[in-house]
Parts: structure tokens; C-alpha cells; sequence
């Protein structure tokens, strides 16, 4: 099971404001869509919130890492109450042939950012000055190095952004 980090993040790293993305960048969201479709994904109870209907994505198996979730596993739903757990429930949903996309939110992605081997950030070119919610600074971590981006495009909505993808380092 690879473990992956999924994120779309501005200059400065903010992720989220208010429970809300910061922006719309529909290449951004098919792309997401394209990556995770058919994999298991990893999230806290307020991304889970922030879907549609709070349930989760379709097509997606969904681990939820959560101690107050009230609800209980439903279809395409497992409640994991620790980190390891979540692990362990997702090594399982997983099998050899699926990747885990941690997806958010900022606490989840602090979590599991040592335990992943890669991460595919959306670089958006613009700042959000009152965001109250970021992802991990990489460059910042020992063993995390930036392995490609893709040329800078100009979304539909008018923003500019890349593609990112740093890998850690095999020590």
C-alpha cells in the first residue's frame, strides 16, 4: 500500500478556511477525482463533513480517522479512533493492488505526513490571508524533497497553479 498525501495549497501552504477549499480549480478536482476513484481514501470528521451530504465521496473506499464521529461504518465507510488504527484498517481495504490518499484535514495530514512516502500537492498561485487551516511545510522536514511539477497552467477559473510531487528520501 502506498501512502500518498493529496492536497491543493496556496503560497503558503494554507489548505482551508472556515471548513471550506480556499479555491475552485476544476482541473484541480477532476484530477483528485481521477487519482482516488477505485483507491481508499484517509480523512478527519470535518473533511468527511465538508462533502457532499457529509457522506462519503463515491467510487472511494473512505477511512475516517475520528473519536467523535457519532455515526457508525456504512457502505464505503470505516471509523477508525487512532491513527493506527486507521492504518490498519486501510493496509486491509487496500490490499497489494490499492493506494491510501490521506486527504485531509490539517491535524490528519500533521499525523500521518511522517508515515507517507509521497505527496501530490495542487500548487495554487495566490495567497489567503484569514486561511485558519495548512498543510506540513516539506521542504521544512528532514527526508522530503520536491521530485517533479508540472509546467504552470491557468485554470478555467482564472488561477494559476502546478503540479507537485515530492517523494521522502530512502535513507
Amino acid at each position: 500500500m502506498r501512502k500518498i498525501l493529496l492536497a491543493a495549497v496556496d503560497r503558503n501552504l494554507a489548505i482551508g478556511r472556515n471548513g471550506a477549499l480556499l479555491y475552485r480549480v476544476p482541473e484541480d478536482l477532476r484530477r483528485f477525482r481521477q487519482l482516488t476513484t477505485g483507491q481508499v481514501v484517509l480523512c478527519g470528521r470535518k473533511t468527511l463533513e465538508s462533502f457532499p451530504n457529509g457522506k462519503p465521496l463515491p467510487g472511494r473506499e473512505t477511512v475516517l480517522l475520528s473519536r467523535r464521529y457519532e455515526g457508525k461504518d456504512e457502505p464505503l465507510l470505516t471509523v477508525a479512533r487512532t491513527p493506527e488504527e486507521a492504518l490498519e484498517k486501510a493496509a486491509v481495504l487496500c490490499g497489494n493492488e490499492k493506494n491510501l490518499y490521506v486527504i485531509g484535514g490539517e491535524s490528519v495530514y500533521r499525523l500521518f505526513a511522517p508515515v507517507c512516502e509521497t505527496a501530490d500537492l495542487t500548487e495554487i498561485d495566490a495567497e489567503t490571508p484569514d486561511a485558519d487551516a495548512f498543510f506540513p511545510a516539506l521542504r521544512e522536514q528532514d527526508g522530503w524533497v520536491r521530485a517533479e511539477a508540472s509546467p504552470e497552467q491557468v485554470s478555467s477559473s482564472g488561477l494559476r497553479f502546478r503540479y507537485v510531487t515530492y517523494q521522502k528520501e530512502r535513507v
